[in-house]
């Protein structure tokens, strides 16, 4: 029996925070390059700061993340983070809470039919009837209504204007006749004190609505980024700061790309996608497939399934929808002892978080539940890894997310509390100030 740690992965931004004190030195990193064959080597430990923890319920202070029955809920938590602030999407609270990196509730917008008159932050009220300017004490410690519906991925820009994933009800949802896919998701937009401004859809603002989203991301240049999926295939909707569409990318499952320079050209590989991310330089995506092969018993000749072939990144431009680059990402190769006592081969496949400067991030479990974070320099195409401290009672639920400069943030989830910490990886990469801020 091989254990399997599961890690639920929600890829999330980035700022000015506390020091951190490494386990060991970063002058050691390039004895930590892992081999070409993906052979797991060492490892350095980077220290976790924890920075704060919310409890469970429905204040503003209070995250829901389970149901009375203790199961999880089934909405989304995402997290993301710029400049020290962390802004967090309960989807099961239906609210948004901007957060101190002391975890002091800074501002909320919230339903307000559905979440309890807010005590720590102030319900901010009109001027006057029909005016939209909220009555501030200029702090900007202020909760604001909106009729949420099941808010999840979520987004700040340069300007701190926030984008928040919301569904659609019922009567104003859209089948596609095409793919048959069900188009209810929008992306509300909030100026930089709470109000809501409009929404993006398909086609820029007020548009046809999403399918189901799988990220969203404010770049560099305030560009907006939404990925989606279909059942038979993946979006990405391109729009610039004023919500203007730019570009539209279908990637059809048939469609994946194939490593045509490996040696694995012609072997009737089967393509999974693991992610896309927009490259943090440049209108250009980042998309990681992994490969798989049939596998034959030695014994019968016989088919036995699939195995683990490989997995690679591609650099796509969208200017033109070219793939421009392309990485080889070795995952780690293991031994383990079958039921029968024959030694069995097997891959844990590392996942793309995402890209600081040239790095690529990804992060897996091995077998005694210890999680690894690996990274790729596409430049010289180094390979290093690190662990991260993440207990087992802290794995109720998690949220990722990578600033554009490094710092991966987190919500883990425990029974009784949501720690929100971090790791400073940014200590230990050079990366340029230009990044994903999502």
């Amino acid at each position: 029996m091989i254990r399997i740690r599961a890690i639920s992965l929600h890829t999330e931004k980035c700022g000015q925070g506390r020091s951190v004190t490494f386990i060991l030195a970063a002058a050691l990193l390039s004895a930590l390059a892992l081999s070409c064959a993906g052979k797991e080597g060492p490892s350095v430990a980077v220290k976790r700061e924890q920075l704060f923890s919310l409890s469970y319920g429905p204040a503003e202070d209070q995250l829901n993340l389970f149901q009375i029955d203790g199961a999880q809920a089934s909405q989304k938590t995402c997290l993301t983070m710029r400049e020290g602030i962390f802004y967090i999407a309960n989807g099961a609270g239906a609210k948004v809470v901007r957060f101190s990196s002391f975890g002091d509730p800074l501002s909320m917008i919230y339903n307000a039919d559905l979440n309890p008159e807010p005590i720590v932050l102030k319900a901010a009220k009109p001027e006057k009837p029909g005016s939209a300017k909220p009555d501030s004490d200029g702090l900007g410690r202020m909760a604001l209504p909106y009729p949420f519906r099941s808010v999840g991925e979520l987004a700040v820009d340069s300007r701190q204007r926030l984008y928040v994933e919301d569904r659609l009800p019922p009567e104003r949802r859209v089948q596609d006749k095409d793919s048959g896919a069900l188009l209810d998701h929008v992306i509300l937009r909030f100026g930089k004190d709470g109000q809501f401004i409009d929404y993006l859809g398909q086609e820029g603002i007020g548009g046809t609505p999403f399918p189901f989203l799988l990220g969203l991301y404010a770049v560099a240049s305030d560009d907006i980024v939404v990925v989606s999926m279909s059942q038979s295939a993946w979006f990405v909707h391109w729009f610039d700061e004023n919500g203007v569409l730019l570009s539209v990318l279908k990637l059809r499952r048939s469609e994946l790309p194939q490593p045509e320079a490996s040696a694995e050209a012609g072997q009737g590989l089967i393509a999974s996608l693991d992610r896309i991310v927009p490259d943090v330089a440049g209108r250009a995506l980042l998309i990681k497939v992994d490969y798989y092969k049939d596998a034959i018993d030695p014994s019968t000749k016989a088919s036995a399934g699939a195995e683990f072939s490989s997995s690679w990144i591609f650099r796509m431009d969208l200017k033109d929808g070219k793939y421009v680059d392309r990485w080889q990402i070795h995952a780690i190769e293991k031994t383990a002892k079958a039921d029968g006592g024959q030694s069995v081969k097997y891959s844990r496949i590392p996942g793309l978080i995402g890209a600081a400067g040239r790095v690529f991030f990804f992060i897996y479990a091995d077998d005694e539940g210890k999680t690894f974070v690996s990274t790729y320099d596409r430049g010289t195409r180094a390979t290093a890894r690190f662990g991260i401290d993440i207990a087992d009672d802290e794995l109720y639920y998690n949220a990722y997310y990578l600033s554009g400069d490094g710092v991966l943030s987190a919500i883990l989830g425990t029974k009784y509390e949501a720690r929100i910490v971090w790791w400073r990886f940014d200590k230990l990469i050079a990366s340029s100030s230009s990044g994903i801020v999502k």
